[in-house]
């Protein structure tokens, strides 16, 4: 069963600034993460919580909930900035 995706205003944000070839391949790795997100690298200390997933120099981070078959987007990061915000 696929997760309900969820956006924060911050990954819209994010989002828009990326070209259309990469929000094309981000639509498509965003949909397969849906299926089963819980396979994802998850990650430690202030990103506790969060997972990350890979597109080329991107870096999506989100987080999910299994009862709610929810997945939350949170942010993209452009390079090698962890922070949380």
């Amino acid at each position: 069963m696929n997760y309900k995706i969820l956006p924060t205003a911050e990954f819209s944000k994010d989002f828009r600034k990326v070209d259309k070839h990469f929000q094309n391949k981000i639509k498509d790795k965003i949909e397969e993460v849906a299926q089963n997100p819980v396979r994802y690298k998850h990650l430690h200390y202030e990103l506790s919580g969060s997972c990350r997933l890979w597109i080329n120099k991107l870096r999506i981070i989100f987080s999910y909930d299994t009862n709610k078959k929810e997945l939350y987007l949170e942010k993209i990061i452009f390079g090698h900035k962890y922070k949380k915000s």
